[in-house]
């Protein structure tokens, strides 16, 4: 195979691609014993004809067609390694007035789009601000109540109930006809008051409640219940409160480092956690200075984006989003359903997220194209290795399951090389972090959400 670039223009690249007599003789007799074991012939054991026979009888043309794509196929990689430019789409191919038969070599006109041309004027000395980096007492407290509250234990409270409070219950569930339902009868149930466990009223009409109180809770199930016969209906729970239990918090001491940690006193323990967080914090920085050093390149540059590749990237953030639902029990379907929204619309939405992630990525691709950056075999294999852990496959595996996608991998290794040239050339001032805005405050909020979400017990009956 021979590949000749013939031009550029604006983002579409024209080649020929010169494939032999030989390699075509190849695809075609590949073709034949691929697909003879499914050709009947007449005097032959199916599966047993010659080619020759096959063609007398059935055309000379009956493997030409299928041979004519995989030729193609197999060398239209090496034709774009050769002539150098990245497809970003299906290719245009035109066989003009040749004559394809056996004993000729084919020529391949090919049309396709690949990545646009980025014009940028600098990437070194980009000024951004960050925020400084600075650990306080309150961070510490944070992360020790958190330990704390993964540690609490439940005890008995004599007294109502409270948000947050956990009750031992008997329910028993009826429809407004009176009649039981499936899943909606349990006895001696652990129940977090504000978990969210159960449907949406349920848990609050229960705050207040007195041990040994019987009490009646009315509830409406959504309209997009996944128990199709209850959706939309009123119903009502006999409940009775068993138990009311309270999280009791251990104290922050030596025996709670001793319990959640390496460490044998609390001293030592908080030493370790404030060099986590400083750690935690300055990877964050320098991330923080890559993303913001980005937006400014990415204003600067000039790029003419081919629709196509925001397109394809808009479908990328659907796929990821539906994969995201499926963790949860939620086909994409369903999640549209109960949005009552659509696919036109959910694409309409995230193609300003899709154009800014192909942008970005074509700048910081271009940085690396300036600056000489690529990948070596090392470093391609050391980060194959590392997505084998994560998928539990060998590494073997893993090259194969990626096959040609492996220049994606070379491409993102440039890519990290390059963001840390931006990084390290980034003009950078620091601006302090206010405590009632700052990271602390997020990052305390995060750890309560999770130990939230850590605590709640996911209901087993249709009053989830």
């Amino acid at each position: 195979m021979k590949a000749e670039f013939l031009n550029r223009d604006v983002n579409t690249i024209s080649l020929d691609m010169e494939v032999t007599a030989d390699e075509f003789e190849d695809a075609i007799n590949a073709v034949y014993l691929r697909n003879k074991s499914q050709i009947t012939v007449p005097g032959f054991r199916k599966g047993k004809a010659p080619r020759r026979i096959i063609e007398n009888n059935y055309g000379k043309g009956i493997f030409l067609e299928d041979a004519v794509t995989d030729v193609f196929n197999k060398f239209y990689p090496e034709a774009i390694e050769e002539v150098g430019y990245e497809p970003v789409d299906h290719p245009e191919i035109d066989l003009g007035d040749q004559e394809v038969k056996s004993g000729n070599g084919i020529v391949f006109h090919v049309k396709y789009l690949t990545e646009p041309e980025v014009h940028l004027e600098r990437y070194k000395g980009v000024e951004v601000e960050v925020p400084e980096i600075e650990v306080s007492n309150r961070d510490i407290e944070n992360a020790l109540n958190g330990f704390a509250m993964r540690n609490a234990r439940l005890v008995h409270a004599d007294r109502e109930v409270r948000m947050n409070d956990t009750v031992v219950l008997d329910y028993k569930g009826f429809l407004e006809d009176g009649t039981q339902f499936e899943g909606g009868t349990a006895e001696n149930y652990k129940l977090k008051i504000g978990s969210n466990a159960f449907i949406p009223g349920f848990e609050d009409q229960l705050i207040g409640a007195e041990p040994d109180e019987e009490r009646t809770v009315e509830v409406k199930f959504p309209e997009n219940y996944h128990a199709e016969e209850l959706q939309d209906k009123v119903a009502k729970f006999d409940c009775k409160i068993k138990e009311v239990l309270e999280e009791e918090l251990p104290p922050i001491d030596d025996d709670l480092a001793r319990e959640c940690s390496e460490f044998d006193t609390l001293d030592e323990w908080k030493e370790d956690i404030r060099k986590n967080i400083k750690e935690s914090r300055e990877t964050q920085r320098r991330d923080h200075i890559k993303n913001e050093a980005v937006k400014v390149l990415y204003d600067e540059a000039v790029i003419d984006i081919p629709e196509v590749m925001i397109d394809h990237e808009v479908d990328n953030l659907l796929q990821q989003f539906d994969q995201q639902l499926s963790y949860s029990g939620m086909s994409l379907d369903e999640y549209l359903s109960a949005t009552q929204d659509s696919i036109d619309n959910f694409k309409d939405t995230v193609r300003g997220d899709a154009e800014r992630k192909v942008r970005s990525n074509l700048v910081v691709q271009e940085v690396a194209r300036q600056e000489g950056f690529s990948a070596t075999d090392e470093e391609v294999d050391a980060e194959l290795e590392r997505m084998s852990h994560q998928y539990g496959v060998t590494a073997d595996k893993m090259k194969e399951m990626v096959g040609p996608d492996i220049r994606i991998i070379r491409k993102d290794i440039a890519s990290k090389k390059a963001l840390d040239v931006i990084a390290d050339n980034a003009v950078v001032t620091e601006i302090p972090v206010m405590p009632e805005d700052g990271l602390e405050e997020k990052e305390a909020t995060k750890e309560e959400a999770a130990v939230a979400a850590a605590e709640a017990e996911p209901a087993e009956t249709p009053a989830e």
